[in-house]
């Protein structure tokens, strides 16, 4: 009678669980805030399993929970999953033969190509009517700069910005399907979560769409914002002096009210969009692969 063979060493064994209530209170708050810090191996592992368990849906964690001999609990995943990813930190993970070879098959099958390429259509869709607008008004010979816009150029505009939103909105869409999508082949694969996910193009990776709407999108809303301060106070400063300005003085409040809105958008934006790098990191950190060799001998890349 052959003896089986041993469990992997990153799978959990028999024996007692992790505390209960390692993940109350102010020890999570600890945790997911020092998750981007240096820590040691057991640490990191609580941190990266709060993480990974918060990143799951409730349908990948069901799937996953088996393989680590968990409950249907959120919290009793997140210990279980801490000590599977403890073990791989530690002692490395024993070699999977097939790991790489299905990590590839599955970002293949994860590309989402059709939404990419309707990003990447209505990107130079957006730069075209961009263009255009700008080559007509150089070319006017109009004096004043208000008239060297074309008759079409704010429709155009207007267009362009419509056009970078919606290749925005589709490029996250894609991201987030591609996510969900290796996050499944994850969590079919018993003791993967622990080892990390070997991908060429790491997760969460950002394309062209969402990364120009979020470049230019908080510097547009600032030009714009002062021009519209501006505009609003030269009609508050001029209208006593020279009368209604044609019913013009009355838009004045407005200008500067939409101008202060403006900026307001502009922090609201930059500042959403520094908790979106931080959760992030976090979460890049949690997904990390680690190879077989030992984390004392050859640590991965941060």
């Amino acid at each position: 009678m052959s003896t089986p063979a041993p469990p992997p060493r990153h799978l959990p064994h028999d024996g007692p669980a992790t505390p209960s209530n390692q993940f109350d209170g102010r020890q999570a708050a600890r945790l997911r805030a020092a998750v981007s810090a240096d820590l040691l191996p057991q640490e990191r592992a609580s941190a990266d399993a709060l993480v990974m368990t918060a990143w799951l849906t409730a349908e990948q964690r069901a799937l996953y929970a088996p393989s680590l001999g968990s409950g249907p609990g959120t919290e009793e995943f997140a210990q279980r999953l801490a000590d599977e990813r403890r073990v791989v930190l530690e002692e490395g993970a024993d070699p999977v033969e097939d790991e790489l070879e299905s990590a590839e098959q599955a970002e293949r099958a994860a590309r989402q190509l059709p939404l990419r390429l309707v990003e990447a259509v209505l990107l130079v869709v957006a730069f075209g009517l961009a263009l255009i607008t700008m080559v007509q008004s150089l070319r006017s010979d109009a004096a004043e700069i208000a008239d060297r816009l074309p008759e079409q150029g704010v429709a155009l505009l207007v267009l362009a910005v419509v056009c970078g939103l919606l290749a925005a909105l589709v490029g996250a869409v894609a991201t987030r399907r591609r996510d969900r999508m290796l996050l499944d082949w994850a969590v079919s694969r018993p003791g993967q979560l622990g080892r990390g996910l070997p991908l060429r193009r790491p997760l969460q990776g950002d394309s062209a769409g969402p990364a120009v709407a979020r470049s230019l999108g908080p510097a547009l809303l600032v030009g714009a914002g002062v021009l519209l301060i501006v505009a609003g106070a030269a009609l508050l400063l001029i209208s006593p002096m020279l009368g209604d300005l044609g019913g013009y003085s009355v838009w004045a409040p407005w200008l500067l009210g939409g101008g202060f809105a403006a900026l307001l958008v502009a922090v609201a934006l930059v500042y959403i969009r520094s908790r979106r790098v931080r959760q992030i990191s976090r979460r890049s950190r949690a997904a990390q692969w680690v190879g077989p060799t030992p984390l004392s001998e050859e640590p991965p890349a941060v």
